[in-house]
């Protein structure tokens, strides 16, 4: 039989978050989502190199405009590496969530918002 203390005002169980997360889950927590920043700035490259080479109207080529984003892109994509690592802290403390892919991913979102409007031109 349970405490009356052990219920909620609505006579359910209480859900117990859990206070600490092993150093294992938070290990693999960061490096999911330093894969997701990894990933981003491989396919950075990747579309790059696929971009035609040749100018038009005397005019810089799109891989030139691509390697100009390529600049302040790496500045935005530093801050949403740091806006991820103070998500990511925050979901493993207070979150329910127990898949470390889930967190990981969810910590990297910024990166993903981020890659996907500012390449977005780039792709058609």
């Amino acid at each position: 039989m349970q405490d009356a203390s052990e219920r909620d005002a609505a006579g359910r169980d209480r859900v117990t978050m859990p206070r600490s997360r092993s150093a294992a889950t938070r290990i693999v927590a960061y490096l999911v989502m330093l894969g997701w920043h990894v990933l981003v700035i491989i396919a950075y490259f990747v579309l790059l190199d696929r971009q035609p080479r040749t100018r038009v109207n005397y005019g810089f080529s799109r891989q030139e405009d691509m390697g100009f984003l390529g600049i302040p892109g790496a500045l935005v994509l530093l801050g949403t590496l740091l806006t991820g690592v103070t998500l990511l802290q925050e979901l493993l403390t207070e979150s329910r969530i127990n898949s470390t892919i889930v967190l990981g991913t969810a910590a990297a979102l910024p990166t993903l918002v981020f890659a996907a409007v500012a390449v977005g031109p780039f792709l058609r």
